[in-house]
């Protein structure tokens, strides 16, 4: 009952919320508005029918509203059934909600209320990368997987590698900042810079070609990626995982 208990308080949240009052409510319900108030002072809780028609007003569950902690895992077979009948669009639109919310601590740029619609939006932190564009692109990369590909491209030079000379990789991926370690003010000193790649390589030459490219800038204390092209190696390193890992790979052709 404790559970139980709380669905009065969420149900006056979720209707305050939804800039509803009770009479509204309850016209909405054909209920009183008296009824109303009675469920969300804990005196009285709604029939079942009226539990699923709350939870259908509010867009959440009635596990939600009756105070069932099953986690997220739970909804899975509703969201797999749903899923069947959903278009491209719905599924790129609720993917990128819960890019969103997973990335809700972080903080993120702001994004111009004239700008288009399908505008990527980019979710980088300690928990990996993700894309969003509406109706377009969802794309989420773990931490994990973010550093398997990144180890993965500096071992190999397949393609989409054989993009970039070869003397400019592993200057990328020297300057490449730390997933638990974003700071603006990042830098590497040239001394260490100089210590991570091979001795052969005539360092002004390549360090001023990467500047030139627009991959490096060079800041007090060193040199550093840029954000575009931090994020172009890790999007590069996971497009190289993804190509050449063909033995987990699954490819559909033709319509979903």
């Amino acid at each position: 009952m404790d559970k139980l208990s709380n669905t009065g308080v969420k149900l006056a949240q979720l209707r305050r919320s939804h800039g509803m009052t009770q009479e509204e409510l309850g016209k909405r319900l054909s209920v009183s508005a008296k009824a109303v108030s009675k469920w969300e002072n804990g005196d009285s809780l709604p029939d079942l029918s009226l539990i699923v028609m709350l939870a259908e007003t509010y867009d959440c569950t009635t596990d939600y509203l009756l105070g069932r902690e099953g986690g997220l895992v739970s909804l899975l077979p509703q969201i797999r059934e749903t899923f069947v009948s959903m278009t491209v669009e719905e599924k790129i639109g609720f993917l990128g909600d819960i890019i969103t919310v997973a990335g809700a601590s972080m903080p993120t740029p702001p994004v111009s209320p004239h700008g288009h619609p399908s505008l990527v939006h980019i979710r980088l932190g300690p928990f990996g990368i993700g894309l969003w564009a509406k109706d377009r692109l969802v794309c989420i990369a773990t931490t994990t997987f973010l550093n398997e590909a990144v180890e993965t491209l500096g071992k190999e030079a397949d393609f989409p590698l054989t993009l970039l000379p070869d003397e400019i990789r592993p200057v990328l991926l020297a300057l490449l900042r730390d997933m638990n370690d974003l700071k603006p003010d990042y830098a590497v000193d040239e001394k260490t810079l100089q210590s991570l790649l091979p001795n052969t390589m005539n360092f002004d030459d390549v360090l001023t070609e990467c500047i030139e490219l627009g991959f490096v800038d060079r800041v007090r204390g060193g040199y550093r990626l840029n954000f575009k092209a931090d994020l172009a190696v890790r999007l590069l390193a996971i497009i190289h995982q993804t190509i050449n890992k063909r033995g987990t790979m699954n490819v559909t052709v033709g319509r979903p």
